[in-house]
Protein backbone atom coordinates (compact mmCIF):
# COMPACT_ATOMS: atom_id res chain seq x y z
CA UNK A 1 0.00 0.00 0.00
CA UNK A 2 1.37 3.22 -1.00
CA UNK A 3 0.39 6.45 0.53
CA UNK A 4 0.50 10.03 0.04
CA UNK A 5 -0.83 13.29 1.84
CA UNK A 6 0.95 15.63 -0.33
CA UNK A 7 -1.10 18.18 -1.81
CA UNK A 8 -0.80 20.11 -5.40
CA UNK A 9 0.16 23.23 -6.37
CA UNK A 10 -3.02 25.17 -7.74
CA UNK A 11 -1.14 25.26 -11.07
CA UNK A 12 -0.45 21.42 -11.21
CA UNK A 13 -4.46 20.95 -10.54
CA UNK A 14 -5.19 22.93 -13.57
CA UNK A 15 -2.97 21.75 -15.96
CA UNK A 16 -3.70 17.81 -14.65
CA UNK A 17 -8.46 19.18 -15.53
CA UNK A 18 -6.91 20.07 -18.62
CA UNK A 19 -5.39 17.16 -19.59
CA UNK A 20 -7.72 14.16 -18.42
CA UNK A 21 -10.86 16.40 -20.20
CA UNK A 22 -9.26 16.10 -23.41
CA UNK A 23 -7.93 12.84 -23.11
CA UNK A 24 -11.02 11.70 -24.74
CA UNK A 25 -13.21 8.52 -23.73
CA UNK A 26 -10.49 6.11 -25.28
CA UNK A 27 -9.06 6.16 -22.05
CA UNK A 28 -9.62 4.39 -19.30
CA UNK A 29 -10.86 6.29 -16.26
CA UNK A 30 -9.37 4.89 -13.24
CA UNK A 31 -11.76 3.82 -10.53
CA UNK A 32 -11.60 5.73 -7.16
CA UNK A 33 -13.08 5.06 -3.98
CA UNK A 34 -13.69 7.67 -1.53
CA UNK A 35 -13.61 7.19 2.22
CA UNK A 36 -15.04 9.73 4.58
CA UNK A 37 -14.66 8.85 8.20
CA UNK A 38 -16.27 10.98 10.62
CA UNK A 39 -16.21 10.84 14.67
CA UNK A 40 -19.47 8.67 15.12
CA UNK A 41 -21.39 7.33 18.50
CA UNK A 42 -23.70 4.86 18.98
CA UNK A 43 -27.38 6.39 17.42
CA UNK A 44 -28.84 4.80 21.28
CA UNK A 45 -26.89 4.06 23.85
CA UNK A 46 -27.46 -0.26 23.78
CA UNK A 47 -25.66 -0.13 20.27
CA UNK A 48 -22.10 0.38 22.72
CA UNK A 49 -22.89 -2.42 24.76
CA UNK A 50 -23.25 -5.51 21.87
CA UNK A 51 -19.80 -6.74 21.34
CA UNK A 52 -18.60 -6.56 18.02
CA UNK A 53 -16.29 -8.21 14.95
CA UNK A 54 -15.24 -6.88 11.69
CA UNK A 55 -16.07 -8.48 8.43
CA UNK A 56 -13.23 -11.03 8.76
CA UNK A 57 -14.18 -12.19 11.95
CA UNK A 58 -11.63 -10.33 14.18
CA UNK A 59 -13.01 -9.22 16.92
CA UNK A 60 -13.12 -5.45 18.48
CA UNK A 61 -10.61 -4.85 21.27
CA UNK A 62 -9.91 -6.16 23.94
CA UNK A 63 -10.07 -2.80 25.10
CA UNK A 64 -9.06 -1.37 28.90
CA UNK A 65 -7.97 -4.68 29.83
CA UNK A 66 -6.59 -2.97 32.61
CA UNK A 67 -8.91 -0.69 33.77
CA UNK A 68 -11.25 -3.34 34.93
CA UNK A 69 -13.50 -3.66 32.57
CA UNK A 70 -15.30 -7.00 32.44
CA UNK A 71 -14.12 -9.41 30.06
CA UNK A 72 -17.73 -9.55 27.71
CA UNK A 73 -17.56 -6.25 27.79
CA UNK A 74 -14.12 -5.26 26.68
CA UNK A 75 -15.08 -6.22 22.44
CA UNK A 76 -17.69 -3.18 22.78
CA UNK A 77 -17.73 0.86 21.96
CA UNK A 78 -18.15 2.17 25.37
CA UNK A 79 -15.01 -0.06 26.46
CA UNK A 80 -13.15 1.42 23.42
CA UNK A 81 -14.36 5.16 24.44
CA UNK A 82 -13.70 4.35 27.91
CA UNK A 83 -10.18 3.45 27.19
CA UNK A 84 -9.64 6.72 24.75
CA UNK A 85 -10.66 8.86 27.22
CA UNK A 86 -8.49 7.23 30.06
CA UNK A 87 -5.73 7.86 27.93
CA UNK A 88 -6.54 11.16 27.47
CA UNK A 89 -6.97 11.80 31.72
CA UNK A 90 -3.32 9.98 31.63
CA UNK A 91 -2.31 13.15 29.33
CA UNK A 92 -3.42 15.79 31.95
CA UNK A 93 -2.24 14.16 34.89
CA UNK A 94 0.80 12.49 33.51
CA UNK A 95 2.40 10.86 37.05
CA UNK A 96 -0.82 10.90 39.11
CA UNK A 97 0.64 7.70 41.10
CA UNK A 98 4.22 9.39 41.25
CA UNK A 99 6.11 7.08 40.59
CA UNK A 100 7.98 8.54 37.64
CA UNK A 101 6.42 6.85 34.53
CA UNK A 102 4.16 9.06 32.77
CA UNK A 103 1.05 7.91 30.54
CA UNK A 104 -0.10 4.56 32.51
CA UNK A 105 -3.39 3.55 31.47
CA UNK A 106 -4.51 1.97 35.20
CA UNK A 107 -6.30 3.25 37.52
CA UNK A 108 -4.60 5.19 40.43
CA UNK A 109 -2.56 4.05 42.69
CA UNK A 110 -1.41 1.47 39.90
CA UNK A 111 -1.56 3.88 37.19
CA UNK A 112 -2.47 7.28 36.36
CA UNK A 113 -5.81 7.05 35.60
CA UNK A 114 -7.91 9.27 38.01
CA UNK A 115 -9.97 6.66 40.92
CA UNK A 116 -13.25 8.61 40.02
CA UNK A 117 -12.55 7.39 36.29
CA UNK A 118 -14.17 3.56 36.53
CA UNK A 119 -15.66 1.60 34.28
CA UNK A 120 -18.64 1.68 36.18
CA UNK A 121 -18.89 4.98 36.73
CA UNK A 122 -18.42 5.82 33.04
CA UNK A 123 -20.75 3.13 31.86
CA UNK A 124 -23.83 4.70 33.96
CA UNK A 125 -22.40 8.08 33.19
CA UNK A 126 -22.91 7.47 29.44
CA UNK A 127 -26.07 5.80 30.20
CA UNK A 128 -27.74 8.32 31.98
CA UNK A 129 -26.86 11.25 29.27
CA UNK A 130 -28.43 9.00 26.56
CA UNK A 131 -31.34 8.50 28.80
CA UNK A 132 -31.39 12.71 29.02
CA UNK A 133 -31.49 13.14 25.23
CA UNK A 134 -33.86 10.47 24.72
CA UNK A 135 -31.69 7.57 24.03
CA UNK A 136 -30.77 8.94 20.84
CA UNK A 137 -27.64 10.53 19.24
CA UNK A 138 -28.52 11.64 15.45
CA UNK A 139 -25.07 12.47 14.92
CA UNK A 140 -24.17 9.36 12.51
CA UNK A 141 -27.61 9.45 10.89
CA UNK A 142 -26.63 13.26 10.26
CA UNK A 143 -23.11 12.67 8.66
CA UNK A 144 -24.78 9.65 6.78
CA UNK A 145 -27.05 12.50 4.68
CA UNK A 146 -24.17 14.74 4.22
CA UNK A 147 -21.93 12.08 2.69
CA UNK A 148 -24.79 10.76 1.04
CA UNK A 149 -25.60 14.20 -1.01
CA UNK A 150 -22.38 14.87 -2.03
CA UNK A 151 -21.84 14.72 -5.91
CA UNK A 152 -18.08 14.25 -6.44
CA UNK A 153 -17.32 15.03 -10.07
CA UNK A 154 -13.34 14.87 -11.29
CA UNK A 155 -12.96 14.65 -15.75
CA UNK A 156 -11.52 11.24 -16.18
CA UNK A 157 -11.89 9.57 -13.02
CA UNK A 158 -15.14 6.97 -12.12
CA UNK A 159 -15.17 7.77 -8.25
CA UNK A 160 -17.97 6.11 -5.56
CA UNK A 161 -18.10 7.73 -2.28
CA UNK A 162 -18.33 5.49 1.13
CA UNK A 163 -18.33 6.58 5.06
CA UNK A 164 -16.87 5.06 8.01
CA UNK A 165 -16.39 5.97 11.37
CA UNK A 166 -14.31 6.05 14.35
CA UNK A 167 -16.43 5.07 17.36
CA UNK A 168 -19.50 3.53 15.99
CA UNK A 169 -19.98 1.18 13.18
CA UNK A 170 -19.07 0.61 10.72
CA UNK A 171 -15.85 1.37 11.36
CA UNK A 172 -13.03 1.57 8.99
CA UNK A 173 -12.05 -1.60 8.64
CA UNK A 174 -15.72 -2.71 8.22
CA UNK A 175 -15.96 -0.49 4.98
CA UNK A 176 -12.31 -1.20 3.66
CA UNK A 177 -13.45 -4.75 3.70
CA UNK A 178 -16.10 -3.92 1.88
CA UNK A 179 -14.53 -1.43 -0.86
CA UNK A 180 -11.88 -4.04 -1.33
CA UNK A 181 -13.49 -7.25 -1.50
CA UNK A 182 -14.69 -6.86 -4.86
CA UNK A 183 -11.36 -5.58 -6.51
CA UNK A 184 -13.28 -2.57 -7.99
CA UNK A 185 -11.01 0.49 -7.62
CA UNK A 186 -7.69 1.30 -8.55
CA UNK A 187 -7.34 4.05 -5.58
CA UNK A 188 -8.40 4.73 -2.70
CA UNK A 189 -8.85 8.87 -0.91
CA UNK A 190 -9.42 8.85 2.96
CA UNK A 191 -10.75 12.10 3.70
CA UNK A 192 -11.14 12.78 7.98
CA UNK A 193 -14.00 14.65 8.41
CA UNK A 194 -12.28 15.94 11.42
CA UNK A 195 -10.66 19.69 12.44
CA UNK A 196 -7.31 19.07 13.04
CA UNK A 197 -3.72 17.16 12.70
CA UNK A 198 -4.78 14.93 16.41
CA UNK A 199 -5.06 11.67 18.04
CA UNK A 200 -7.88 11.02 15.60
CA UNK A 201 -6.58 11.57 12.66
CA UNK A 202 -3.77 9.67 13.70
CA UNK A 203 -6.18 6.77 14.60
CA UNK A 204 -7.62 7.09 10.64
CA UNK A 205 -4.18 6.78 9.75
CA UNK A 206 -3.43 3.91 11.95
CA UNK A 207 -6.62 1.71 10.79
CA UNK A 208 -5.94 2.16 6.80
CA UNK A 209 -2.07 1.19 7.48
CA UNK A 210 -3.37 -2.06 9.59
CA UNK A 211 -6.04 -3.12 6.80
CA UNK A 212 -3.26 -2.72 4.22
CA UNK A 213 -3.49 -6.58 4.10
CA UNK A 214 -6.42 -5.88 1.95
CA UNK A 215 -5.73 -2.77 0.06
CA UNK A 216 -2.52 -4.67 -1.46
CA UNK A 217 -0.65 -2.26 -4.03
CA UNK A 218 -3.56 0.36 -4.13
CA UNK A 219 -2.39 3.99 -3.81
CA UNK A 220 -4.18 5.26 -1.01
CA UNK A 221 -4.27 9.29 -0.35
CA UNK A 222 -4.40 10.80 2.83
CA UNK A 223 -5.89 13.96 3.05
CA UNK A 224 -5.57 16.66 5.34
CA UNK A 225 -8.21 17.85 8.14
CA UNK A 226 -10.42 20.65 7.30
CA UNK A 227 -8.26 23.31 9.26
CA UNK A 228 -5.91 22.62 7.29
CA UNK A 229 -7.50 23.42 4.34
CA UNK A 230 -7.72 27.49 3.84
CA UNK A 231 -10.55 27.29 1.76
CA UNK A 232 -12.54 24.90 4.05
CA UNK A 233 -11.77 26.76 7.00
CA UNK A 234 -12.85 29.49 5.74
CA UNK A 235 -16.22 27.66 4.82
CA UNK A 236 -16.74 26.12 8.38
CA UNK A 237 -16.13 29.88 9.70
CA UNK A 238 -18.84 31.24 7.03
CA UNK A 239 -20.98 28.04 8.37
CA UNK A 240 -20.77 29.16 12.39
CA UNK A 241 -21.05 32.93 12.06
CA UNK A 242 -24.53 32.43 10.16
CA UNK A 243 -25.40 30.09 13.17
CA UNK A 244 -24.61 33.03 15.52
CA UNK A 245 -26.64 34.58 13.13
CA UNK A 246 -29.84 32.74 13.46
CA UNK A 247 -29.28 31.95 17.62
CA UNK A 248 -29.22 36.10 17.48
CA UNK A 249 -32.91 36.50 15.98
CA UNK A 250 -34.01 34.60 19.82
CA UNK A 251 -32.39 37.83 21.28
CA UNK A 252 -34.85 40.81 21.56
CA UNK A 253 -34.36 43.25 18.97
CA UNK A 254 -34.13 46.11 20.94
CA UNK A 255 -30.71 44.45 22.54
CA UNK A 256 -27.82 46.65 21.47
CA UNK A 257 -24.86 44.34 20.08
CA UNK A 258 -22.53 45.63 23.27
CA UNK A 259 -24.99 43.88 25.01
CA UNK A 260 -24.48 40.66 23.42
CA UNK A 261 -21.30 38.39 24.12
CA UNK A 262 -20.52 35.07 22.21
CA UNK A 263 -19.07 31.89 23.98
CA UNK A 264 -17.71 29.81 21.35
CA UNK A 265 -17.90 26.31 22.28
CA UNK A 266 -14.86 23.78 21.53
CA UNK A 267 -13.72 20.50 22.30
CA UNK A 268 -10.38 20.93 23.53
CA UNK A 269 -7.68 19.00 24.19
CA UNK A 270 -4.58 17.39 26.46
CA UNK A 271 -2.36 16.88 23.99
CA UNK A 272 0.38 19.11 22.76
CA UNK A 273 2.11 19.52 19.19
CA UNK A 274 4.70 17.13 18.30
CA UNK A 275 7.70 19.59 18.61
CA UNK A 276 10.15 19.39 22.11
CA UNK A 277 9.50 22.96 23.21
CA UNK A 278 5.86 21.96 23.77
CA UNK A 279 7.20 18.74 25.74
CA UNK A 280 6.40 16.56 23.17
CA UNK A 281 8.34 13.67 23.07
CA UNK A 282 8.63 10.78 20.28
CA UNK A 283 6.15 8.11 20.35
CA UNK A 284 3.56 10.35 22.72
CA UNK A 285 0.49 10.83 20.41
CA UNK A 286 -0.15 14.83 20.13
CA UNK A 287 -2.60 17.05 18.76
CA UNK A 288 -2.80 20.86 17.43
CA UNK A 289 -5.97 21.18 18.17
CA UNK A 290 -5.73 23.80 20.65
CA UNK A 291 -3.64 25.95 18.23
CA UNK A 292 -5.73 25.64 15.33
CA UNK A 293 -9.00 26.22 17.80
CA UNK A 294 -7.52 29.46 18.96
CA UNK A 295 -6.66 30.52 15.66
CA UNK A 296 -10.25 29.50 14.23
CA UNK A 297 -12.02 31.62 16.78
CA UNK A 298 -10.10 34.59 16.16
CA UNK A 299 -10.85 34.75 12.60
CA UNK A 300 -14.90 33.88 13.84
CA UNK A 301 -14.03 36.92 16.21
CA UNK A 302 -13.26 39.35 13.08
CA UNK A 303 -16.85 38.72 11.72
CA UNK A 304 -18.62 39.15 14.76
CA UNK A 305 -20.31 42.64 15.62
CA UNK A 306 -20.16 41.13 19.31
CA UNK A 307 -17.44 40.51 22.34
CA UNK A 308 -16.31 36.78 22.11
CA UNK A 309 -14.45 34.03 24.71
CA UNK A 310 -13.23 30.47 23.87
CA UNK A 311 -15.34 27.65 25.94
CA UNK A 312 -13.84 24.50 26.02
CA UNK A 313 -15.40 20.76 26.93
CA UNK A 314 -13.03 18.95 27.77
CA UNK A 315 -9.52 18.82 29.57
CA UNK A 316 -8.05 22.16 28.56
CA UNK A 317 -8.43 25.77 29.69
CA UNK A 318 -10.68 28.07 29.25
CA UNK A 319 -13.80 26.00 30.41
CA UNK A 320 -17.10 26.46 28.94
CA UNK A 321 -17.69 28.00 32.44
CA UNK A 322 -15.15 30.44 32.62
CA UNK A 323 -16.16 32.03 29.14
CA UNK A 324 -19.54 32.39 30.56
CA UNK A 325 -17.83 33.85 33.80
CA UNK A 326 -15.95 36.41 31.61
CA UNK A 327 -18.63 37.78 29.76
CA UNK A 328 -20.21 38.29 33.15
CA UNK A 329 -17.64 40.03 34.69
CA UNK A 330 -17.47 42.10 31.67
CA UNK A 331 -21.24 42.97 32.36
CA UNK A 332 -22.86 41.49 28.95
CA UNK A 333 -26.26 40.59 30.06
CA UNK A 334 -27.09 38.39 26.70
CA UNK A 335 -24.82 35.43 26.07
CA UNK A 336 -25.14 33.38 22.85
CA UNK A 337 -23.21 30.06 23.10
CA UNK A 338 -22.02 28.65 19.57
CA UNK A 339 -20.67 25.41 19.64
CA UNK A 340 -17.66 25.84 16.67
CA UNK A 341 -16.14 22.56 16.82
CA UNK A 342 -19.48 20.43 16.28
CA UNK A 343 -21.01 20.26 12.68
CA UNK A 344 -24.25 17.67 14.13
CA UNK A 345 -25.84 17.49 16.88
CA UNK A 346 -24.34 14.91 18.70
CA UNK A 347 -23.55 13.94 22.70
CA UNK A 348 -21.36 16.58 23.07
CA UNK A 349 -24.00 19.14 21.77
CA UNK A 350 -26.81 17.63 23.94
CA UNK A 351 -25.27 17.12 26.70
CA UNK A 352 -21.42 17.85 27.46
CA UNK A 353 -22.09 21.59 26.28
CA UNK A 354 -25.79 22.02 27.04
CA UNK A 355 -25.16 20.52 30.45
CA UNK A 356 -21.87 23.34 31.39
CA UNK A 357 -23.98 26.37 30.13
CA UNK A 358 -27.88 25.74 30.64
CA UNK A 359 -27.65 22.62 33.79
CA UNK A 360 -29.18 20.30 32.04
CA UNK A 361 -29.55 17.95 28.37
CA UNK A 362 -30.97 20.02 25.26
CA UNK A 363 -32.71 18.52 22.28
CA UNK A 364 -32.12 19.45 18.93
CA UNK A 365 -35.64 20.02 18.37
CA UNK A 366 -36.56 22.25 21.47
CA UNK A 367 -34.40 25.26 19.12
CA UNK A 368 -32.88 27.69 21.23
CA UNK A 369 -33.31 27.13 24.45
CA UNK A 370 -33.03 30.67 27.25
CA UNK A 371 -31.51 29.64 30.46
CA UNK A 372 -30.74 32.59 33.09
CA UNK A 373 -28.24 32.40 35.45
CA UNK A 374 -27.95 33.30 39.16
CA UNK A 375 -25.90 36.91 37.99
CA UNK A 376 -29.57 37.57 35.85
CA UNK A 377 -27.20 36.80 32.39
CA UNK A 378 -29.48 35.13 30.09
CA UNK A 379 -27.79 32.16 27.84
CA UNK A 380 -28.92 31.12 24.11
CA UNK A 381 -27.99 28.16 23.51
CA UNK A 382 -29.35 25.47 20.60
CA UNK A 383 -27.82 21.73 20.59
CA UNK A 384 -27.84 21.63 16.38
CA UNK A 385 -24.09 22.00 14.98
CA UNK A 386 -23.71 24.83 12.34
CA UNK A 387 -24.31 22.07 9.90
CA UNK A 388 -28.00 21.12 10.66
CA UNK A 389 -28.57 24.91 9.49
CA UNK A 390 -29.57 25.53 6.15
CA UNK A 391 -26.20 28.27 5.73
CA UNK A 392 -24.00 25.46 7.27
CA UNK A 393 -25.45 22.64 5.61
CA UNK A 394 -24.29 24.04 2.68
CA UNK A 395 -20.74 25.21 3.28
CA UNK A 396 -20.12 21.95 5.13
CA UNK A 397 -21.03 19.65 2.20
CA UNK A 398 -18.99 22.31 -0.31
CA UNK A 399 -15.95 21.52 2.05
CA UNK A 400 -16.52 17.76 2.43
CA UNK A 401 -16.29 17.99 -1.88
CA UNK A 402 -13.80 20.26 -2.11
CA UNK A 403 -11.23 18.00 0.10
CA UNK A 404 -12.65 15.27 -1.66
CA UNK A 405 -11.92 16.21 -5.23
CA UNK A 406 -8.45 17.36 -4.17
CA UNK A 407 -7.74 14.07 -2.72
CA UNK A 408 -9.00 12.39 -6.03
CA UNK A 409 -6.60 14.89 -8.06
CA UNK A 410 -3.92 13.77 -5.98
CA UNK A 411 -4.99 10.20 -7.06
CA UNK A 412 -4.89 10.95 -10.58
CA UNK A 413 -1.86 12.64 -10.96
CA UNK A 414 0.30 10.34 -9.08
CA UNK A 415 -0.94 8.10 -11.68
CA UNK A 416 -0.16 9.99 -14.08
CA UNK A 417 3.37 10.73 -12.94
CA UNK A 418 3.40 6.21 -12.38
CA UNK A 419 2.81 5.83 -16.24
CA UNK A 420 5.51 4.86 -18.22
Amino acid sequence: MKTSKRWCSPVRIMVLLVVVAWAGPAAAQPRIAVLFVGHGEPAVCEEGDVPRTFPDGTPFGPHATTLGVPEASQYTEWAAAYEEIATAMTYVWTDLNGNEIPHEIEISPAGDVPPFFTWDAFHASVHGYYEAFDNYSPHNDALTEHVDSLQIDVPGASIKTYLGFLDAVPRIPDVMWDITRGDEYDQLVVVPILLASSTHTQEVESMIHETAHLTGDMDVVMCEPFFEVPYVRELLKDAVVAMAAHVRETVPTDVPDSDIGVVLASHGTPYVPPFPEFGYQEGEIFSNLLLTETLFHDEIAAELPWASHTGRMNYAAPSLEDGLAALEAEGVPHVMVIPSAFPTAAMHTMWDVADAVVGRAVLPEEGVVIHTRPSGTKVYYSAQGYADFETGRREFRAGLRFVAKIGVIEALERQANAAP
